[in-house]
């Protein structure tokens, strides 16, 4: 007991430790820290070395640069190609409507069928029409007779006023003389003027037979143009292309706002072909000018058409100029309704350059192409595009004519990036 309570006094007195020792401690704490970094430092080097080598080494190595293929501008010819789509149509189309109501007695063409200005396609039966024809001739006659008994009537009086003439001139100086009553000379001379009033009678009886004559015989004209329409006939030389009739159909006079034509036909001798020309060419193009038309399902074969009129002026919202090309077709070997391709010979510029409308890269920073210096490395360069000819575009500035470009460049390909050119 005494040894414990020793030993608790000894450790209550016991002095506490020097600030000089834990400061010591702290030093060879640090030192040890930098020394473990310095090493880790010494380790890394290397493999940081390394690894700027093998990337070094990828940049440089020609098998993975990308692959591209290049292109040399052209000088603009003194005429260029521009080539557009077309539609080819007929010259003349038609649909055909019934003007007399009736059933179709007859129908003599179908779909195909080549036919003649005049050709008679079809014969509607309309019996109203036919009797009413009948009746109006037939007024016309009672009207044509009656103008006939009136005339009749006019030499008449004329007859009638002559008599009363030479009665009153012979009876007035009978009376002058008293050789006869003046009752006598007064009927004389008042059968004369009833006489001439018959005559003026007559002659306006006439005007209104003739009146009538003329407005039966328009009535029958009319009835005879109507049942004229009972015959439907070609308005010019074509093919029929619709027929929406048969044998035995009723039939009812209208237009396109009521129903089916009865048959539709087209000329195809002579065909029509659109094309709308951007604005860049429109300037270009005039009455009278050469065109070539081609159509894939005639390969090999070119058919040559001229440009026969304009619109004169650019749509507003395609700002194109709708151009029409006709092209002779008398062999049949085109069709109404084909897509077509129409080439233009136009004069072009000496100065331009031409390339390929593949090469352009359009994006957010304009249009620009790719060139590829000696050493094979790519640039963008700005420049400035003139005519677009479909597949060829002209460059006005921004490239010389030794420049190599990019015939098609990709979306991976960055600005000073090396390439190989194949």
């Amino acid at each position: 007991m005494i040894e414990q309570l020793e030993a608790s006094e000894t450790e209550q007195v016991k002095p506490p430790e020097r600030p000089a020792a834990k400061k010591a401690g702290w030093v060879r704490w640090v030192g040890v820290a930098a020394f473990l970094m310095a090493l880790a430092a010494a380790s890394a080097l290397p493999r940081i070395e390394r690894e700027k080598q093998a990337i070094a080494a990828v940049n440089e190595s020609a098998v993975l640069h990308p692959v591209v293929t290049t292109v040399q501008p052209a000088k603009g010819e003194a005429v260029s190609e521009l080539v557009l789509p077309g539609n080819i149509q007929p010259l003349y189309i038609a649909a055909m409507y019934a003007r007399a109501n009736g059933y179709l007695q007859e129908r003599s063409v179908d779909i195909g069928s080549h036919v003649n200005a005049g050709q008679v396609l079809a014969v509607i039966a309309s019996p109203e029409i036919d009797q009413q024809l009948l009746q109006a001739r037939g007024t016309l006659a009672q009207a044509e007779a009656g103008l006939r008994q009136v005339r009749a009537a006019l030499d008449q009086s004329k007859a009638n006023v002559e008599l009363a003439r030479l009665t009153r001139d012979r009876n007035l100086p009978l009376g002058e003389q008293r050789a006869i009553s003046q009752q006598i000379v007064d009927e004389a001379v008042q059968n004369y003027h009833a006489r001439a009033a018959d005559v003026e009678a007559a002659s306006a009886n006439i005007a209104v037979a003739e009146a009538n004559v003329a407005a039966n015989r328009a009535n029958v004209a009319r009835l005879e143009q109507m049942q004229s329409f009972e015959k439907v006939v070609a308005p010019f030389d074509g093919v029929i292309t619709e027929r929406n009739v048969e044998r035995g159909d009723l039939v009812a006079t209208g237009n396109n706002e009521t129903g089916k034509p009865l048959f539709g036909i087209a000329q195809s001798g002579t065909l029509r072909v659109q094309v709308d020309v951007p604005q860049s060419e429109a300037v270009n193009i005039r009455a009278g000018q050469k065109a070539h038309v081609e159509v894939k399902e005639r390969l090999g074969r070119t058919y040559t058409g001229t440009v026969v009129r304009t619109a004169g002026s650019l749509d507003d919202a395609a700002r194109t100029m709708l151009t029409e090309v006709q092209v002779d077709n008398r062999d049949g070997s085109l069709l109404p309704g084909m897509y077509a391709q129409v080439k233009f010979a136009l004069p072009g510029m000496h100065t331009s350059l031409v390339i390929p409308t593949s090469a352009l890269v359009v994006d957010h920073s304009g249009m620009r192409v790719v060139t590829v210096s000696k050493e094979g490395r790519i640039h963008f360069v700005p420049v400035l595009i003139g005519r677009d000819m479909g597949i060829r575009v002209e460059i006005l500035q921004g490239i010389q004519a030794s420049d190599r470009l990019v015939a098609s460049p990709g979306d991976l390909l960055n600005e000073g990036q090396m390439v190989e050119v194949r």
